[in-house]
């Protein structure tokens, strides 16, 4: 039998496991249907493809090289998934600076829902396919 405090902390982890599968169940949806998912890295991208994100994922190589890219395709929108880290922020804003004007809509609300794992040590995108392992509800055997 569990305790209490065992209960507690499955619940717990049941909602956090909850909201981290929505996130990127609904990420992974909106890559399908077409909009770009902009990645600091390769193994950023291949985090996502981990998580089941299928479609298109830009890597961040140069900010200028971006803007150009975008430039010469009519992208209305782009979701934009750096790191949760300061550098992962301070990009965030360059890219979303040097986007406007060529995308219409530039969505941070993905990176935004994910801030609330960075209390659980995660920063990097790269790891989020581990996260979603450490996260996962198990009950202790009996």
């Amino acid at each position: 039998m569990t305790s209490r405090i065992e209960d507690r902390k499955l619940k717990n982890k049941a909602i956090l496991f909850d909201e981290f599968s929505n996130i990127f169940e609904k990420l992974a949806q909106e890559a399908r249907l077409g909009v770009p998912i902009i990645v600091e890295g390769k193994r950023d991208a291949e985090a996502l493809r981990k998580l089941g994100v299928r479609g298109e994922i830009v890597l961040i190589k140069s900010i200028r090289g971006l803007r150009r890219s975008f430039e010469e395709r009519s992208i209305r929108r782009v979701i934009l998934l750096p790191d949760l880290d300061e550098e992962g922020e301070r990009l965030l804003k360059l890219v979303k600076q040097s986007l406007e004007g060529v995308v219409k809509e530039i969505d941070v609300s993905y990176w935004k829902k994910l801030k609330i794992f960075k209390k659980l040590g995660f920063t990097q995108v790269e790891t989020m396919h581990l996260l979603l392992e450490r996260i996962r509800p198990r009950r202790s055997p009996i």
